[in-house]
């Protein structure tokens, strides 16, 4: 099967609203239980080439670099390191599939910053192969997806969702969250395993299942009131973050001197954001952030009902 496509799908970015670190699995991963929202910020994946055929064949994925306002992130991820590369290989080789595939992307979501930009990507790589397969059972998809990163399989889906396990185990949620965010990312790089590590999570859950319910319950009953989340939603991450990076601390509390309703760190780091009320107010927090030397977007959290 030989064509070629010049199909192309936006891979957005998220946030983390709540992250909490629940306990240490067997396999070395941690249970979480996380609130992941789509934001507006996103990549451009085009899948441009397309070859397949028997699994004898040899399998060969190309990424080309087309530009875009963070395309340097790529100069520095091996060609087989990238989760495109992984999660498409993984998906095919379930698939019985070999062949070549030639992808361009625009990269404009910074890498490194727990917002899952390359997880986006992978997810968005699957969702392209997929269409051009003209497959519909996501089981294979689902599999590659969560065999590629804990993140990805979120994507394959977006929206506003919990996440439990190490990320794979979704549950979405029927809620509208549309609210401008501000965004800082400066470039800074955090130690992934060391966050974990920091945490010292036992074996032992910090929930029994009824209670990890009524937290879920909780958290959900308050999706809809951003000036409530500072009191309710969290992220374990931010303790032994911080005390690494005192200056993603004290971008966290200059959003909300900026008027913020509720600024959080995303994932592991090292992005910090703040959810405000109005566009004016987060433009002139935006503005402010940014006079300051910060690098800084502006954008949208826009997350519909899952009907819509």
């Amino acid at each position: 099967m030989q064509t070629e496509f010049f199909t192309s799908r936006k891979a957005f970015a998220k946030l983390n609203l709540h992250l909490q670190v629940l306990n240490r699995r067997n396999d070395n991963f941690h249970n979480l239980l996380s609130i992941m929202a789509e934001i507006g910020l996103s990549d451009l994946l085009k899948l441009e080439s397309f070859e397949v055929g028997p699994h004898e064949k040899s399998l060969d994925v190309e990424i080309i670099n087309s530009g875009g306002g963070c395309a340097d992130v790529l100069k520095d991820i091996p060609p087989d390191e990238n989760l495109i590369s992984i999660a498409v290989k993984k998906y095919l080789k379930a698939l019985s599939l070999g062949g070549y595939l030639r992808f361009s992307i625009e990269k404009n979501i910074p890498s490194g910053a727990g917002i899952g930009g390359g997880s986006s990507d992978a997810a968005a790589a699957l969702e392209l192969v997929r269409t051009a397969l003209k497959l519909r059972q996501e089981e294979p998809l689902f599999s590659a997806a969560s065999r590629s990163g804990s993140d990805v399989p979120f994507f394959l889906k977006g929206g506003v969702a919990f996440a439990e396990g190490r990320g794979e185990i979704l549950q979405q949620i029927d809620s509208v969250l549309d609210y401008p965010v501000v965004l800082v990312n400066n470039g800074i790089h955090v130690n992934t395993g060391m966050a974990y590590s920091s945490l010292k999570r036992g074996y032992d859950n910090i929930y029994t299942a009824g209670e990890l319910q009524q937290r879920k319950n909780a958290l959900y009953s308050l999706l809809g009131e951003p000036l409530q989340w500072k009191k309710y939603f969290i992220n374990d991450f931010e303790k032994p973050v911080f005390q690494q990076h005192p200056g993603l601390e004290r971008l966290k509390s200059q959003l909300y001197d900026f008027g913020a309703d509720f600024a959080l760190m995303s994932g592991s780091g090292s992005s910090v954001y703040g959810v405000f009320k109005d566009y004016h107010s987060s433009r002139q927090a935006a503005e402010e952030l940014e006079r300051g030397g910060n690098r800084v977007f502006l954008i949208n959290m826009e997350c519909r009902k899952i009907n819509d």
